[in-house]
């Protein structure tokens, strides 16, 4: 057989393992947390060898951050309704949605207390956080375009006044988030951000 014929299968075992990797990772992480992570422990949950998790993930801090990109791709969809408070107002409200399940709550709460304290993981926990919030900077990034915002606005400030309070609620006081909540976050974001 020919080097030439040879093809090598999307989705085969290589990608099963990264799953299987990736998926024990998270639920270490999520139900244990940092402390109890270890390439024995992952490469056990995952059902593979050590040597498969070392091949590609040579610490437990490779294997936390690449767990925690997959779960920083939260599926929000990006609204393009034509207008940016209408944009902030969908996507802020789909954010309340989702951060309602139970799983999301908990994910988001582990990645706040990620790394305090520790260099180690100080990275890890600002790249979720940058991953977590880029998608939605593209609201931002096309309402600057149509002359809504300044062109000198950082789209991750106004992503990150958006969320404040939602994120505040959830993890500090418990407090519910309603649609008065969701109007005055969207409302405050754009003020401070000369929304024209």
């Amino acid at each position: 057989m020919s080097s030439e014929s040879v093809q090598r299968r999307p989705g085969g075992r290589t990608a099963r393992n990264r799953e299987n990797v990736v998926r024990a990772t998270t639920e270490i992480l999520l139900n244990e947390g940092y402390e109890q992570l270890s390439i024995a422990r992952v490469a056990a949950a995952a059902g593979v060898a050590e040597t498969t998790v070392y091949r590609r993930w040579s610490t437990r801090q490779a294997l936390a951050a690449d767990a925690l990109a997959d779960l920083a791709r939260l599926e929000i969809p990006i609204p393009d309704t034509g207008t940016l408070e209408s944009d902030l107002r969908v996507l802020l409200t789909d954010t309340v949605r989702l951060l309602q399940r139970a799983e999301i709550a908990r994910l988001i709460r582990f990645a706040v207390g990620l790394g305090q304290g520790s260099d180690e993981l100080a990275e890890v926990r600002a790249d979720f956080w940058h991953a977590h919030f880029a998608n939605a900077a593209v609201v931002v990034t096309k309402a600057m375009e149509r002359g809504e915002l300044p062109h000198d606005c950082d789209p991750y400030n106004v992503i990150e006044d958006l969320v404040s309070l939602t994120y505040f609620r959830l993890l500090v006081t418990g407090r519910r988030i309603d649609d008065r909540v969701i109007e005055r976050s969207v409302q405050l974001a754009l003020r401070r951000h000369g929304a024209r």
